[in-house]
């Protein structure tokens, strides 16, 4: 009879967990748009940096990257917390936002001193950022049980081995078609995926 309870028990803790997993995933696709206004903001970013006046390229990025993160980080807090009101937070959800925003400020501050420094070269720039966003996709998609987002980790680690071994061209066409892939599609995705789910929800109701 003992037995039986502690089974009964491990299934019960076996299925939080695995509900608790499910939310948090559901949760990570209602912020697709994060995703999406992400790989927006460093499309322009690039743009920026690229066609801004003369002068070295970390003058000109030293422009570009830190202003635009920094408004897109603004925008993301300002959508975020009014969609936050709408439901309630699970402690998965906390854990992937914090993770998150831990990443962005590891950027931030990187882009920043990069800016300030004048040191680095465009290749080891785009591998560290990339090292970086594949180091937070893997380990959300790890914690989620959620293949595609482990997929855009690998397609972001590709993308840090391929800059380093590319020229700055290359390297750059790289960094724009990981964005697209890992930020745009993964994004929309997640938005697609959140719409379905609220419709299925609405159904049932």
């Amino acid at each position: 009879m003992n037995a039986n309870a502690e089974e009964q028990e491990l299934k019960d803790r076996l299925s939080l967990i695995e509900t608790m997993i499910a939310e948090g995933r559901r949760g990570t696709e209602s912020w697709g748009w994060v995703f999406l206004l992400w790989g927006v903001a460093y499309y322009v970013a690039i743009l920026w940096s690229s066609t801004s006046f003369p002068g070295p390229i970390w003058g000109r990025e030293f422009l570009a990257w830190p202003v635009t993160m920094t408004i897109t980080f603004v925008l993301t807090l300002v959508i975020g917390t009014r969609k936050q009101g709408r439901g309630a937070a699970t402690t998965i959800g906390r854990a992937i936002a914090a993770m998150w925003m831990a990443m962005g400020i590891s950027m931030f501050t990187l882009l920043l001193s990069l800016g300030l420094s004048g040191r680095g070269e465009q290749q080891v720039f785009i591998a560290v950022i990339a090292s970086m966003l594949g180091t937070t996709n893997a380990a959300s998609s790890i914690i989620l049980k959620w293949k595609m987002q482990f997929a855009c980790a690998v397609v972001w680690w590709g993308a840090a081995v391929a800059s380093l071994f590319a020229n700055v061209p290359q390297s750059t066409m790289v960094f724009v078609v990981a964005i697209f892939f890992c930020q745009i599609v993964f994004g929309i995705y997640g938005m697609i995926a959140e719409a379905r789910e609220r419709k299925r929800s609405s159904a049932h109701a």
